[in-house]
């Protein structure tokens, strides 16, 4: 059986490449994992210690391939060499086929339209390349940046639902705002 999540494309844009996460990206992966502004509305962080990013390398991302899903792309900034970010498909519902995706870039370079780009490029990574019928993207509502960038790339608001994010230093509670995108309104977009 062909499994494509195992081997993928590397995609490149004005100075950005996403290519595969490496096991040495972690102390990148601490330099904007440790800041507390950048990590304020995801599910972990800020590291405090770089072992914690390697952690995340072997422990999150690696062990994807056995759940049928790509380890997850480094969002790597080529003028420097250096990893500034992550964008992947974090989970698969068990015998459907749809993925969610996720993301997170150094905040140096929010406003830059960086993410989008890569959003853009992971969707078409995933109907083209992995076969998806749908692709879901979250964020909580006060997570403004993160909306901006879901609705620039196309997806369709679907629910809103109460939620707790518990922090390593604070608890926010806010609503989760869940969006998709399905195959079918990806090929219509492409064809208009």
């Amino acid at each position: 059986m062909r499994k494509p999540y195992k081997n993928m494309p590397v995609i490149t844009f004005d100075h950005i490449m996403l290519r595969t996460i490496k096991k040495s990206d972690y102390k990148d992966m601490f330099i904007y994992g440790k800041d507390e502004e950048t990590t304020k509305y995801l599910s972990w962080g800020p590291f405090i210690d770089p072992i914690e990013a390697k952690f995340s390398i072997t422990k999150i991302f690696y062990p994807r391939l056995k759940q049928g899903l790509p380890i997850g792309y480094a969002i790597v900034d080529t003028t420097k060499n250096q990893m500034i970010g992550t964008i992947d498909f974090h989970t698969k519902p068990m015998n459907r086929n749809y993925a969610e995706i996720g993301y997170v870039i150094h905040k140096d370079y929010w406003g830059q339209g960086i993410m989008t780009k890569a959003v853009k490029a992971l969707v078409k990574i995933g109907f083209e390349h992995l076969n998806y019928d749908k692709i879901v993207v979250k964020h909580i509502s006060q997570n403004i940046g993160s909306k901006k960038v879901i609705l620039k790339s196309g997806f369709n608001f679907v629910k809103k639902e109460p939620y707790i994010l518990e922090k390593r230093y604070y608890v926010i509670s806010d609503d989760l705002l869940t969006y998709e995108m399905t195959k079918e309104q990806y090929n219509e977009r492409k064809q208009s």
